[in-house]
């Protein structure tokens, strides 16, 4: 899990109303959120929410500095995730959510399913 700022600069408002959003290593899942990056105000969310990031662009930040913490009272449980080498060299995050094992590899994202996610799958049903 880590934060990042976003930084999209949005053409059909006055004013950028950017966050801070606590997301998975692959930036497909928001599991917290400070609006307007204001440390007082972060929402955890009860389930994490798909994020599209296509067209936005986000910064890393020190998660701790916002106010929200690994401390277990404000925190979610963290699912378990697996770094997967892609066949062209690449790194993948396969996570377990809910007993599914998704991946944040593009195939994952457009198909649902990949080679990826059903290895690990399959280490850890033996």
């Amino acid at each position: 899990m880590q934060a990042f700022l976003e930084t999209t600069e949005w053409q059909d408002t006055e004013f950028n109303c950017n966050h801070v959003y606590w997301m998975d290593n692959g930036k497909n899942k928001i599991h917290a959120y400070a609006r307007f990056g204001n440390p007082r105000d972060v929402q955890v969310l009860k389930n994490p929410i798909t994020i599209d990031i296509r067209g936005r662009r986000f910064e890393p930040v020190r998660h701790d500095i916002f106010g929200w913490t690994d401390e277990k009272e404000s925190a979610p449980v963290a699912n378990p995730t697996w770094t997967m080498q892609g066949s062209r060299g690449d790194s993948y995050t396969v996570e377990l959510i809910e007993g599914v094992y998704t991946c944040s590899c593009s195939g994952f994202r457009f198909r649902g399913k990949c080679k990826h996610a059903t290895e690990v799958e399959n280490e850890q049903t033996k």
